[in-house]
């Protein structure tokens, strides 16, 4: 049976990952390089990159939860929005953005008047996927790009690899997503920073045992299975 890798980037962001950024995670730039080193590795390994990418706009962030607790972060178009991580490489690159922790959620847009088009244009692409965030030339549903990485596979269950931040918010909610959708994950443990848990604290959490370990790791990328 055909199975279809897939690495799941998670909000590997200025904002998160820098010292200097708005909402920057302790500790995370740290893993920046290790990451690196691990992009530059998985040439020809894996079939589809999905980078996903925390955007949110001024125009709007105060009407948010989010904003009850954190600072405007990540904002569309700013260096606090740019990936801290190179992805030049990758293959087969779709890219989705949220501007909620939760990847799987729905957009819930509301009507705002963009004076700059481009803005306007990604914001109404929050949680689809897309080519290209900067300059989207081909856009598809979430479960559009679902069921092309199924089709892919003859039908079969999708591998996914997920790194990123954080590990006890975002990254949590994704791993809930690929699980409940059918995939089997992996976690790259030391390609993740959490905020109050890091990954082997998340994944003891009695909720995931059922899960585990058929269908949910987490290991260091250096004793990633390339199989």
């Amino acid at each position: 049976m055909q199975r279809v890798r897939l690495l799941a980037i998670g909000d590997m962001q200025n904002g998160f990952t820098r010292e200097d950024g708005n909402l920057a995670i302790p500790g995370a730039e740290e893993i920046l390089g290790l990451t690196n080193d691990f992009l530059r590795r998985v040439d020809g390994f894996f079939d589809y990159t999905l980078i996903v990418q925390d955007t949110h706009f001024a125009e709007e962030y105060g009407r948010s939860e989010e904003s009850r607790t954190f600072p405007l972060h990540c904002e569309y178009g700013t260096a606090d929005w740019e990936l801290s991580v190179d992805v030049s490489g990758l293959p087969n690159k779709h890219y989705l953005t949220k501007n909620q922790y939760d990847m799987w959620s729905r957009s819930g847009l509301h009507e705002i008047s963009f004076d700059d088009p481009k803005r306007k244009i990604a914001y109404e692409n929050l949680f689809h996927v897309v080519d290209d965030p900067h300059e989207p030339r081909a856009r598809t549903t979430r479960d559009g790009f679902l069921a092309m990485l199924q089709q892919a596979g003859s039908g079969a269950a999708i591998d996914v690899t997920l790194i990123g931040v954080a590990a006890d918010y975002c990254n949590r909610y994704a791993m809930e997503g690929w699980l409940a959708r059918g995939a089997r994950v992996t976690i790259l443990q030391d390609l993740t920073k959490g905020i109050e848990k890091e990954t082997p604290q998340v994944l003891a959490e009695e909720r995931y045992r059922d899960y585990t370990p058929g269908r949910l790791r987490a290991v260091d990328s250096a004793e990633y299975a390339w199989e």
